[in-house]
């Protein structure tokens, strides 16, 4: 009896629904040992608090030297698991597990809309296989962690009148300040949820008004501190992370249209769109309000270009998610009063089935065509001969992708890497990155390595994609230049012309 009340509890099917996101999540990530690039400072940040205990704010290597501006306990997090198993492996385990707890928390987010276990076991459904959640999933990124605090405070908003939500939300608000600056988008869609409360004619409580002043006070005040020195360089354009201006378009734009719509899916954006339709004209709803206040929130973002794209559209898409799950209770409720409502699971079944079209198989294709976006093990031989081979101090130039690769396999100085914040002339030294690898003339190639003091260039199959090239076409005065060291296809330079400071 005890097993078959089991059978039909909500609760038993959500974990089984967890289990099998994970899995799957896990499944894709394996299928390489590597990251993709932006994953390798995550990676230093957490070897170097399992080694010292703190993060590594004043970094050697990147830039050939500067100061990192970031909030860092994600990066505890990691290192924390990092004291037990190997760093690498709980980069691939602990984010995944993070992108999995999601479904629970969209779950009980649905529920407290539709009040049906059913239908949010459905939406959780849906809220595991979005995919834009696959996108990027080689990645370690801190967005995961983001997404379930934000939506877990979300939940504690619509449960505020219970003395044990507040204490949650306040304890979640800290955690959510000390993990990404993204909680600028919860907090606009907050001040949105109050606008669109008081249009609606519908009452804040004056708990709810203290809450949201609180979190964005706590908010501006702690990223005013960790981001003093970056709002004091570069004013206003520290929005943009002070990413060089050839950049800005491939950052916040990616994805073309289609594109879009195909990650975040169209079912969630049609039911999603539904559901704001039937609150504005329809049904009153303080909870529906607040989600609908963080979807604007999120789509202005990414219309001013404030947010990247795929970060918007996964904060845009889970929030169509849940609420869809208001849009299926009444399509539901609509079927119950016709004759339809005895071909209710055969509605069911293709619903999923058109779901797993148009959703989970995407996601899985997406997921592991991003397995490919790695570095290959010819450019980790490469990179782990010169950490054994080269003098500790030298700078080796490479794609700025790659910046932070390099320095996690060779402990040594790259010329550029991918965290652009407090970085003089970033557009200038973009520009000298690039022309390294393009240019045809050693006479262009040389006084750039000169001017960041760079003897060693590295040459992979993603550099060649990048700039569609074969070669340096340089490097073929060995007077000057010689393969230093090379495995298959990916290639070490060695400048022997007169390296000076620059």
């Amino acid at each position: 009896m005890g097993f078959k009340r089991l059978w039909k509890s909500a609760e038993f099917w959500l974990i089984i629904l967890f289990l099998i996101v994970l899995a799957i999540r896990l499944f894709i990530v394996f299928q390489t040992p590597y990251f993709n690039y932006e994953a390798y400072f995550s990676l230093r940040q957490a070897d170097h608090i399992t080694k010292t205990g703190l993060p590594l704010y004043n970094d050697p290597l990147s830039y050939g030297g500067k100061i990192q501006l970031f909030a860092p306990l994600q990066y505890y997090i990691l290192a924390v698991f990092g004291f037990i198993f190997p760093i690498e492996l709980v980069s691939k385990i602990v984010p995944n597990i993070f992108a999995a707890l999601v479904v629970i928390i969209i779950y009980f987010l649905a529920l407290k809309i539709t009040k049906n276990p059913k239908i949010s076991l459905l939406t959780s459904f849906m809220a595991g296989f979005i995919p834009i959640m696959f996108l990027d999933i080689n990645r370690i990124p801190v967005d995961y962690l983001a997404i379930v605090l934000i939506f877990s405070i979300i939940y504690c908003m619509f449960k505020i009148n219970e003395r044990r939500y507040v204490d949650y939300l306040l304890i979640l608000i800290f955690l959510l300040v000390l993990t990404t600056p993204l909680a600028f988008i919860l907090i606009i869609g907050l001040l949105l949820y109050m606008l669109l409360t008081k249009l609606e004619n519908l009452r804040v409580e004056m708990k709810e008004s203290e809450i949201i002043m609180f979190f964005t006070f706590l908010v501006f005040w702690v990223n005013l501190l960790i981001y003093k020195n970056a709002f004091l360089k570069h004013g206003l354009v520290v929005i943009w992370q002070n990413t060089p201006v050839a950049l800005l378009s491939n950052t916040f734009q990616s994805l073309t249209l289609l594109e879009s719509f195909y990650t975040i899916s169209i079912i969630p954006l049609i039911l999603g769109l539904y559901t704001s339709y039937l609150v504005f004209h329809k049904e009153k709803s303080k909870e529906i309000l607040l989600l609908i206040g963080f979807g604007i929130s999120s789509f202005l973002l990414l219309w001013f270009k404030l947010l990247s794209l795929v970060t918007g559209l996964v904060f845009l898409s889970l929030t169509l998610v849940v609420l869809s799950a208001f849009a299926i209770k009444k399509i539901s409720e609509f079927f119950d009063k016709t004759k339809f409502h005895r071909y209710r699971r055969i509605f069911l079944a293709l619903f999923i089935l058109l779901f797993i079209i148009s959703a989970i198989v995407p996601s899985v294709i997406i997921g592991v065509e991003k397995t490919r976006e790695t570095p290959t093990t010819q450019d980790l031989v490469v990179l782990e001969w010169a950490s054994e081979r080269l003098p500790t101090d030298v700078t080796i130039a490479s794609t700025y992708e790659e910046g932070s690769l390099v320095a996690y396999y060779t402990k040594r100085k790259n010329i550029m890497d991918n965290n652009f914040l407090l970085t003089p002339q970033i557009d200038q030294r973009l520009s000298d990155v690039d022309t390294i690898f393009t240019t045809r003339f050693e006479t262009e190639a040389v006084p750039l390595l000169n001017k960041y003091n760079s003897k060693y260039i590295f040459l992979s199959d993603f550099a060649r994609r990048k700039y569609m090239i074969t070669d340096l076409r340089y490097t073929s005065n060995q007077d000057c230049f010689s393969e230093e060291y090379y495995f298959n296809t990916t290639i070490l330079y060695n400048s022997k012309c007169k390296i000076t400071s620059g």
